[in-house]
């Protein structure tokens, strides 16, 4: 035993790192959308983002050892100091010592788009027939060729999106799967509708997060977004996910997308917090409409701002331990002066 353990130690220590500026989905990392495989799903930066590596993707069986051979060059670019074009201006982005391995350790499926809500900022609205009638393609024989392969690790973040994840035929072995293979940082975003023996394992067993996003504290305010009458369901499913929880009583989360027009005032957020705290949960994610952002983002209004902080405000009078801002309120944080000031002198010159 001693032998193995010291042969492990040396393969550990004599692993190859370079330092230079990259990120964990351009070194081991992809997402997976409904049209193709990008490298990751971050689009607010200067260069925009999601970097395609594979066009036109279906579910046919991917060859990892030609896909590896593309990560490659990629690492390479960054260890020479170039860094990619549509990932200019990412705050992902790090200088730090990376490893030179052949492995995936952050995946993000967002293939499908069935969903048990119709939220009115859903990307899918603006082609609702194509997106109502296109068929889903079923990952589960691609990861587990890349599981069989020894080529998925622990330590990264495995992110479920969609469309509702729970709906897919192959989600339940997918994440137990994953959670078999040592995964130990499952992110699923679901609208809470229907129940999931997986994710209650993975919160049992530390090992899953699951972000509901209910964006409202009202059922009429709940029902205005999503387009279906789900409320008190979704909130009896959350506390029963809260309950499930193993040590770790910070992996199920509520989400609040604020959404101008419907859900930007106090009042309702102090009812979310309100409802959030009765269900059992300790941790909450705060975010902007990405469609209403992209188009505001250099001329967000006061009010937003402020709102965002008295959203954040509530989560230290909860004694909240965490609050996670997802990539358009990170966005909106860390640039807020300089966008003011951009806003500022727009103004003034007219």
């Amino acid at each position: 035993m001693f032998d193995i353990l010291k042969s492990i130690f040396n393969k550990e220590k004599n692993k190859k790192t370079y330092k230079y500026v990259s990120c964990e989905y351009v070194q081991h990392g992809f997402n997976v959308d409904y049209e193709d495989i990008k490298m990751c799903c971050f689009n607010c930066h200067e260069g925009g983002g999601r970097q395609i590596l594979i066009d036109n993707y279906k579910g046919e069986m991917i060859d990892w050892n030609k896909f590896f051979k593309e990560k490659r060059k990629m690492r390479e670019l960054n260890k020479q100091g170039i860094i990619l074009e549509r990932c200019k201006g990412c705050i992902f982005l790090k200088e730090r010592e990376w490893d030179d391995e052949d492995y995936i350790n952050y995946m993000v499926f967002n293939h499908w788009t069935q969903c048990n809500c119709k939220c009115k900022y859903c990307f899918t609205n603006g082609q609702s027939d194509y997106f109502n009638t296109r068929k889903n393609y079923n990952m589960y024989p691609v990861i587990k060729k890349l599981a069989d392969m020894g080529k998925i690790k622990g330590g990264g973040e495995i992110g479920f999106g969609g469309g509702e994840p729970a709906l897919l035929p192959e989600f339940e072995p997918m994440v137990n799967l994953l959670l078999d293979c040592g995964c130990d940082n499952i992110r699923v975003h679901s609208s809470g509708v229907k129940y999931s023996p997986a994710i209650e394992r993975g919160l049992k067993e530390d090992k899953l997060t699951l972000v509901v996003s209910v964006d409202s504290g009202t059922p009429e305010t709940y029902t205005n977004i999503k387009s279906v009458n789900h409320f008190d369901k979704v909130w009896e499913n959350l506390k029963i996910y809260a309950s499930k929880q193993g040590n770790n009583k910070y992996k199920a989360k509520t989400k609040y997308i604020i959404y101008p027009g419907y859900n930007d005032n106090k009042e309702e957020i102090d009812k979310y917090f309100e409802l959030t705290v009765n269900a059992g949960i300790k941790s909450v994610v705060l975010d902007v409409e990405g469609g209403w952002y992209e188009q505001h983002k250099y001329e967000v209004p006061d009010y937003l701002y402020n709102l965002l902080d008295y959203a954040t405000q509530k989560t230290k009078e909860y004694g909240m331990q965490n609050v996670e801002y997802y990539d358009r309120a990170n966005h909106m944080r860390s640039h807020k002066e300089e966008y003011k000031k951009l806003r500022n002198n727009a103004d003034n010159k007219e």
